[in-house]
């Protein structure tokens, strides 16, 4: 009967040491898989934190040239309203009583072409806000859709195109002169509310301003603070990856030594059998 031979130390260390590391091979491709699950959800929050950061940055921008827009607008108005309004009376108006008319500089017709450009001036100036308001309006909607600021903005619940003029507001402005003083009062104080309407128009429509300056230093100052936790969850997401990385380089080593010690365990089996 063959004699069976006796296991060595030292096959029997290579069994446990081949074991070992691929044991531990198998627990760090666990520990990349958990890493890479929780990898997913960082990514999915890092998208999510710089399309908010992009968000906000167009909102600044946007708030910013709004802004820039009402000054431009507003002071282009106020600048020409009062030229263009008694430019019209002045060429228009025949004052009997006045000392001076344009009919002595100009003729008829050509003074008369004259007024009718600062009243066509004019209502284009009246055109050119309102749309103005409805592009403003319509922009800013996309950023504040909720009615509710409209209200803490205005203090009431309306729109900013709201703040429009009424096109049709020059149709009772009268240019004429009369010589009777209570028809000529009446008609200086209609034409006085006109005015005032329109000024007014103006005047509350650039107050938005200082309101959107609110609400822009609001949005940087929230910008600040989610950029500072964007780096910091940067800083995560990258010690995250980092681990991962770790965790394969780790599982890669143990591989191959669970391989170095299974070949070496051939090698002493194979030694073993031909003693």
């Amino acid at each position: 009967m063959r004699r069976i031979k006796n296991v060595s130390n030292k096959i029997i260390i290579l069994v446990i040491l081949s074991g070992f590391f691929n044991l531990l091979s198998y627990c760090f491709d666990q520990l990349v898989i958990q890493a890479e699950l929780k990898n997913r959800d960082l990514e999915r929050r890092l998208v999510s934190n710089r399309i908010s950061l992009e968000t906000l940055s167009y909102e600044i921008s946007t708030l910013n040239d709004l802004r820039f827009e009402i000054v431009k607008s507003t002071d282009y108005f106020h600048k020409h309203l009062p030229t263009n309004l008694y430019g019209a009376i002045s060429f228009l108006g025949k004052d009997k009583n006045s000392e001076f008319s344009w009919q002595k500089i100009y003729d008829e017709k050509t003074a008369k072409k004259i007024g009718d450009n600062f009243l066509n001036n004019l209502n284009q100036l009246i055109l050119d806000y309102n749309k103005k308001t409805d592009d403003i309006d319509k922009v800013f909607k996309s950023i504040f859709p909720e009615p509710v600021f409209y209200n803490r903005l205005l203090g009431k619940y309306y729109p900013i195109k709201e703040l429009k003029i009424n096109e049709k507001i020059l149709n009772t402005f009268n240019t004429n002169v009369s010589e009777d003083e209570d028809e000529q009062y009446k008609r200086d104080s209609e034409n006085y509310k006109i005015y005032t309407k329109i000024y007014e128009s103006i005047r509350e429509f650039k107050t938005l301003e200082y309101q959107f300056d609110y609400y822009l230093k609001r949005s940087e100052r929230k910008y600040v603070i989610q950029f500072s936790d964007f780096f910091n969850f940067v800083d995560e997401y990258a010690k995250e990856q980092n681990k991962i990385n770790y965790f394969i380089l780790l599982s890669i080593i143990a591989q191959i030594m669970g391989i170095l010690f299974i070949l070496l365990l051939f090698k002493s089996i194979m030694i073993n059998k031909n003693n």
